[in-house]
């Protein structure tokens, strides 16, 4: 009895009317003028090889068997070029090679870029599988079936950095001793692979130990005899929980743990300090999210929305860590050196103790001690030398490792300070040094009396005075004299390697500079570029006193930068705090002004300065960046001081940059230098 057919309801009538669903046959009809050609008469046509078809313009153009340009794969492969008129373009490279430009070096990521959007996992993710093991599949896929650049290119360590730092990638080997029955099947075993080590199942490029993650790598250590399997396996159970709370992190907030990667991160491994890290980071895991995006590793639209700000971050990364190098190459510029040139240098080393010495206190015993506490908690207790001689003895031979004796020391300080004038030789004397405790001993390379070679005043071999048989020194001879330098060893009064101090002489010519300005407040902190001004182009010089003709003159030839307060204290980013060299009025962090001079009071916390700079320098900044360094003050002496303008010479000076005159400093020493994004682990959590 054939079975009975459910007929479908309303809904599922409403449903199945409201979709187009096409069957064949019948075909649709082609458009007019198109013929199509019934597979039964298709015939293969190939590639032309030596037919020329079309201009010049054309040889590059791979033509099939009726002429139609072929389609280029998006994908592509070792054997993808043009397989037509191959004989030619071989000739025309011959001839063109000599003389062309030397070919640029494509770089890594612009070698991914090309088919990078067809790439995608192994599979589709169930949706059982959690986070965590989604992305773990992700980052695997991302590695493999890959060219990735040689390992000279620090590439493959920036990936293992950035597994370490998310929790993808635990230390790359764990090590236990062997047992007894392991240790004889390994020699017996040929296999080159060691069986002492435990190694995690994914493939590193190299990772250098000093290089990885300092919370992960404590737990990269050898076991010793008395570990046994539960020691392992504790170390194992933290590696493992390490792993999950960084995994957490990233999760949750995409976007800060890639942006403490691209900043405080890279600084504390020292991976700042190669520019070609500033440059493969940010392109590295700009390849890696996207990969996660366009493959919906993460579905979640929480997930999502992180990474695409995450992303965001990273093309900010790409502009501005390179720039971070730069910077450090370009700043101090040359007018920053020639200020601290003329006007001496204002930093330097500053000694600070909270408790100190009284007049009426008793001088420190001899046998002073100190307590050393190191990293285990274990103190111990360190007695000071006594005198001046053992501490120094003591400092050059933990140094140099070998015993010697200090003679003759002078010294104007204390033994923080000391300042060793006599020579300090080596002990026990030899018979090529002479004898270091007589100056007039002869032997190698002595200026004593006695004879000896390059000794002064002698008859010997080499000698340099009157009867020197080598290289006599006398009136008829010129050739070794004492009065005329050697011809071919010309006297040298410093080294040659020494470059001439900058001056601003080289940039503002014969100027009054140094006579009506002077330095004011010398703070050192962390700032931000608020604004850059170049220089103005229809300024015209103005008359006026010395010092006005000066300032008018610094704001027609260089630019000036606004810089800001950073606004917060990290870790690599203190406080501001104002030197002892200071001149002027500042207000301190308890509201309290301290110092004195004319003008508003200097807050170091809320007022912008204006870094006066050479305008070559400033295409390696970027608006936001921070900077930080020692900044000097310019302001006029007393006799100098601002007087007001009449009505008419005001009316004529207003314009934009009018609220930045006055305010002019200089950059005595750079110390630091953060993208705009930067954010340290503390400040994060």
């Amino acid at each position: 009895m054939p079975s009975r057919i459910a007929e479908p309801s309303a809904a599922d009538t409403t449903a199945t009317q409201d979709l187009a669903f096409i069957t064949f046959p019948p075909f649709p009809k082609p458009p007019p003028g198109v013929t199509l050609i019934p597979f039964r008469d298709f015939r293969a046509r190939g590639i032309q090889l030596f037919e020329v078809v079309g201009g010049q313009n054309e040889e590059d153009m791979e033509l099939d068997g009726l002429g139609i340009p072929t389609v280029e794969l998006r994908v592509k492969h070792s054997t993808d070029e043009c397989k037509s008129n191959t004989r030619k373009r071989k000739r025309k490279k011959k001839t063109a090679g000599v003389d062309s430009a030397p070919a640029r070096k494509v770089p890594w990521y612009e070698e991914w870029e090309e088919g990078e959007d067809l790439r995608i996992t192994k599979g589709k993710f169930d949706s059982n599988i959690s986070h965590v093991d989604r992305l773990f599949h992700a980052a695997n896929d991302f590695r493999v079936n890959r060219t990735w650049p040689p390992v000279t290119s620090g590439v493959g360590q920036l990936w293992d950095q950035f597994r370490l730092y998310v929790g993808l990638l635990v230390n790359p080997a764990v090590y236990r001793k062997p047992t007894k029955d392991e240790a004889d099947d390994d020699d017996d075993d040929d296999c080159d692979s060691p069986s002492n080590t435990q190694i995690n199942g994914e493939d590193t490029f190299g990772l250098a130990p000093s290089l990885k993650d300092p919370a992960s790598s404590t737990y990269s250590v050898e076991l010793d005899d008395h570990d046994d399997d539960e020691g392992l396996q504790a170390r194992k159970s933290d590696l493992e929980e390490q792993r999950e709370e960084k995994l957490i992190v990233f999760l949750n907030d995409p976007e800060k743990s890639v942006t403490i990667f691209l900043s405080s991160y890279m600084r504390e491994q020292g991976l700042i300090w190669s520019e070609r890290n500033l440059v493969n980071a940010p392109h590295l895991l700009s390849f890696f999210l996207n990969f996660v995006l366009r493959n919906r590793v993460l579905p979640k639209a929480s997930h999502e929305r992180g990474i695409r700000s995450a992303l965001d971050i990273v093309e900010l990364a790409k502009k501005e860590l390179p720039l971070t190098y730069k910077i450090g190459q370009a700043l101090p510029d040359v007018f920053s050196d020639g200020c601290k040139e003329c006007f001496g240098r204002k930093g330097g080393i500053e000694w600070s103790f909270d408790d100190h010495l009284k007049a009426t206190d008793q001088p420190a015993p001899v046998d002073a001690t100190i307590t050393v506490t190191d990293q285990h908690g274990t103190e111990t207790e360190i007695v000071l030398p006594d005198t001046e001689e053992t501490a120094l003895k003591d400092a050059i031979e933990d140094n140099v490792d070998m015993e010697i004796q200090v003679t003759n020391m002078r010294t104007t300080a204390l033994v923080a300070n000391a300042n060793t004038i006599a020579p300090i030789t080596t002990a026990p004397p030899d018979i090529w040094s002479g004898d270091t405790t007589d100056t007039v001993a002869g032997g190698w390379g002595a200026t004593g009396d006695t004879g000896g070679w390059g000794s002064v005043g002698s008859d010997t071999w080499g000698a340099i005075g009157d009867g020197g048989t080598w290289g006599p020194a006398d009136d008829n001879d010129e050739w070794g004299a004492d009065s005329a330098p050697l011809s071919f060893a010309p006297e040298v009064t410093e080294p040659s390697w020494l470059s001439p101090p900058p001056s601003l002489t080289s940039l503002l010519g014969p100027t009054s500079f140094p006579l009506t300005h002077s330095t004011g407040v010398v703070e050192s902190s962390t700032r931000r570029i608020k604004a850059i001004h170049l220089p103005p182009k229809d300024k015209a010089k103005i008359k006026g006193d010395t010092a006005e003709m000066v300032e008018d003159e610094l704001e027609r030839r260089f630019a000036r930068v606004v810089m800001s307060p950073w606004g917060r204290e990290e870790n690599d980013i203190p406080k501001p705090f104002i030197r002892k060299t200071s001149r002027g009025a500042v207000v301190m962090p308890d509201g309290e002004v301290e110092g004195s001079g004319s003008g508003k009071p200097h807050n170091p916390y809320e007022d912008d300065i204006v870094l006066v700079l050479e305008p070559t320098v400033l295409d390696t900044l970027s608006l936001g960046m921070g900077l930080g360094g020692l900044w000097v003050q310019i302001v006029r002496e007393e006799n100098e001081a601002p007087k007001k303008s009449n009505e008419k010479r005001g009316k004529k000076s207003k314009g934009p940059l009018d609220e930045l005159s006055g305010n002019y400093w200089y950059l005595e020493e750079l110390m630091g230098i953060f993208p705009s994004y930067f954010m340290s682990r503390e400040n994060a959590k």
